[in-house]
């Protein structure tokens, strides 16, 4: 048995590296990373079982103790103890909806993948998972290209099933993602790749794997390049061409640092004499140049040296707009990427000061941001996004583990670098592979400087470490294995307890797998006011998946839309008593999503909406509304919409001077919020204060741009 569980750990490990970059659905609510992270938990639970049974097999305690034991653990614990006080332990265990990883679940998995590894694989191994990832990212980058020419497979697979690009929204042809979901994430992961088929290229090289007895003279080239040498430049190439077509400048900046530290960590090993086995990497990296030069890179000033600027220069400064002078209006336009990350960080930093230990909890970066969110955030063009995420991986974890965690998750990547450079330069059997995957894990903590990790990234985050440590050892002879014996009864009833795990485990995943399918299909029918068609997947979701708040969210809501469908058309009194069950049904899914997640700025904008629209059925439901929009305006003060609707309900509810208070709010909240200020005039209007209502109106039509119903307004007054 040993044999076949160590043929399970190996493959499993090989098309999990393989499978992870390529799989999405459709179907699912989120299309990549959740399909992304449900397949990660899946290869993680045969793998560890697996082990298991090794050890049953063997009737051993199979583990190796490794460098990173005790970083590990601190961050495993720093996990732990934030998932505890968490502002949502639910989030913190299973990670933010949308985001599924880095919750403590996930963390677990990939600590769980990076002890299987170094206890159960050997370093040839190694060699044929990171062979796996070149194929899985050379079908990713295959797609990339044909996205930047007007042809996203992706979208032969999402109604209506045409071989083009129309089924995104995102410009795919400017900025590819492939199977990754997002341009940065697609440049995060083939700067990984990159790296490795460089060190690769260098390895090769560097042992004489090039020599005669090795060539295939068929093949071999006239500069002496390997059949195998001549696939690596090729691959590598291909690799950059769909790294440049993400635009990603983080990707870009993370492939320069990880190149340069790999080639200062060699020449400080080799010295000067051997920069003749980098000839292969030259090769490599002039071809980079004629793509760059090609293509032209995301970065301000190299972007315009490239050979479509150089040769229609003329035409491009004929055809370039002419500006116009300011004509007063205020104009947010589309604010720069950088400027909107440092107005999150500066929220990130407030809401570390305010949970300085351990942070507000794993994951819950979109609950406790809220609260410490600058005004500044009010003048982007992205003002009314929902932030999730701190879009740098250490403010990310400062603010949610605090200043443990933050220490911890600093250890674990300080410990592994200088376990590198020290293990490469002095010790290592194979300290140009080490070298190489140094730098791609240095390319790591770039690109997860300016963004954050996805699952993919943070497979490699951890198994990165791994796989230099099985690298630099001794390549152990093939030991015998003993006779084989009959398994004794102990072993075949411990190896039927894990069978039986394995497939509760999995039918779990399955389960909500399901559970994610048909609340995708009911969030999409409620988004097109098929209500009723709605209730059933999304009921269905609910019973498959109860614990998940997201899915008692949407169900509330839908049952309210319901019940207020139901009693604009009943004329009878038999229909009217169809509309209780629904109301009550919705209150009661309510209830459950506030106690499961009490500190959730959506759900409380949810269910807001959802006793705003009882109300229409039984007045006295809009105090309940004005009560959770007023936990949301205490949840996000700095929210302009929030505080908007909050004034909208105030009205409601005839409260009049403190629903034209929560306007003047909003408008000093955002000086540019036109809804607020055409408010707070028909606020003044109906009070009689027609001064003011005619300086907010005019504030419209001067400041903000033309508007036919202030004007119509305005003519009244």
């Amino acid at each position: 048995m040993t044999n076949f569980f160590n043929f399970v750990l190996r493959w499993s490990f090989y098309l999990l590296i393989f499978l992870v970059p390529l799989v999405f659905y459709s179907g699912s609510h989120e299309l990549f990373e959740y399909s992304k992270m449900m397949l990660t938990y899946a290869g993680t639970i045969i793998i560890v079982t697996s082990w298991l049974g090794k050890m049953v097999s063997e009737k051993k305690l199979i583990f190796r103790r490794t460098f990173l034991d005790i970083p590990i653990l601190a961050y495993l614990l720093s996990h732990i103890i934030s998932t505890i006080f968490s502002l949502d332990p639910h989030t913190s265990l299973w990670g933010y909806y949308t985001r599924f990883h880095e919750g403590l679940f996930a963390t677990i998995s990939y600590i769980a993948l990076y002890y299987a590894l170094v206890s159960n694989l050997v370093k040839k191994d190694v060699i044929k998972i990171i062979t796996f990832g070149f194929m899985g990212a050379s079908i990713v980058s295959i797609w990339g290209w044909l996205e930047h020419n007007g042809h996203s497979i992706s979208c032969a697979f999402i109604p209506p099933n045409n071989f083009d690009v129309s089924c995104w929204i995102q410009d795919v042809k400017s900025r590819v993602f492939a199977t990754l979901g997002q341009p940065n994430w697609m440049a995060a992961y083939l700067d990984i790749i990159i790296l490795t088929s460089i060190g690769l290229l260098v390895n090769s090289k560097f042992e004489n794997l090039n020599s005669k007895q090795g060539q295939n003279p068929k093949t071999a080239l006239k500069l002496g390049l390997k059949y195998s040498d001549f696939i690596l430049i090729c691959l590598s190439s291909l690799f950059f061409a769909a790294l440049v077509f993400t635009r990603s400048r983080s990707g870009i900046i993370g492939l320069a640092i990880g190149t340069a530290v790999f080639l200062i960590l060699f020449l400080v090993k080799y010295g000067k004499a051997q920069i003749k086995n980098l000839r292969l990497v030259f090769i490599a990296l002039s071809v980079f140049c004629l793509i760059s030069l090609s293509v032209g890179l995301p970065l301000p000033v190299l972007d315009k040296i490239n050979l479509g600027n150089l040769l229609s220069r003329k035409q491009a400064i004929e055809n370039t707009p002419k500006t116009n002078p300011s004509d007063g209006y205020i104009d947010i336009g589309i604010s720069e990427s950088g400027d909107i990350r440092k107005i999150v960080w500066e929220g990130a930093i407030k809401v570390w000061q305010r949970y300085p230990i351990f942070g507000s909890g794993v994951e819950t970066f979109a609950y406790a941001y809220y609260k410490d969110r600058p005004v500044a955030h009010n003048y982007v063009s992205e003002w009314d996004f929902l932030y999730n995420k701190a879009h740098n991986e250490f403010l990310n974890v400062l603010a949610t583990t605090g200043s443990v965690g933050m220490l911890a998750y600093l250890s674990l990547i300080a410990v592994y670098i200088y376990w590198a450079i020290k293990t490469g330069l002095k010790t290592a059997n194979d300290p140009i592979l080490v070298f190489a995957l140094l730098g791609s894990y240095i390319s790591i903590l770039i690109t997860n400087f300016f963004g954050f990790s996805v699952v993919i990234v943070g497979i490699y985050f951890f198994l990165i470490p791994g796989f230099s440590l099985l690298l630099t050892d001794k390549e152990q002879p093939i030991s015998k294995l003993p006779p084989k014996s009959p398994s004794n009864a102990t072993q075949l009833l411990a190896w039927g307890i894990l069978g039986i795990a394995v497939i509760f485990c999995e039918l779990k995943l399955i389960n909500m797998w399901q559970a994610d399918k048909a609340f995708a299909y009911g969030k999409n029918l409620d988004g097109v006011q098929a209500y009723v068609q709605a209730s059933d997947y999304l009921q269905q979701a609910v019973t498959l998946n109860p614990d998940e708040p997201t899915f008692t969210d949407e169900l509330s809501y839908n049952d309210a839309l319901l019940a207020t469908l139901i009693n604009q058309a009943a004329s009878t009194s038999a229909q009217k008593a169809m509309i209780d069950p629904y109301i009550q049904s919705a209150i009661k899914y309510s209830n459950e999503t506030i106690v499961s997640s009490p500190n959730s700025l959506p759900f409380w904008k949810t269910r807001t909406k959802v006793f705003y629209q009882l109300s229409a059925i039984q007045p006295n439901y809009i105090l309940q509304s004005l009560e959770a929009i007023t936990k949301a305006a205490e949840l996000a003060p700095t929210d302009p919409k929030v505080h908007y609707n909050l004034g909208l309900i105030l009205g409601r509810a005839g409260q009049t001077n403190d629903a034209i208070k929560a306007f003047e709010e909003t408008v000093a909240m955002k000086i540019d919020y036109r809804d607020a200020h055409y408010a707070l005039a028909a606020y003044y209007k109906e009070l009689g204060n027609k001064d003011k209502a005619k300086e907010q109106l005019n504030f419209i039509l001067n400041r903000i741009g033309p508007d036919k119903a202030a004007q119509d307004l305005l003519k009244e007054l």
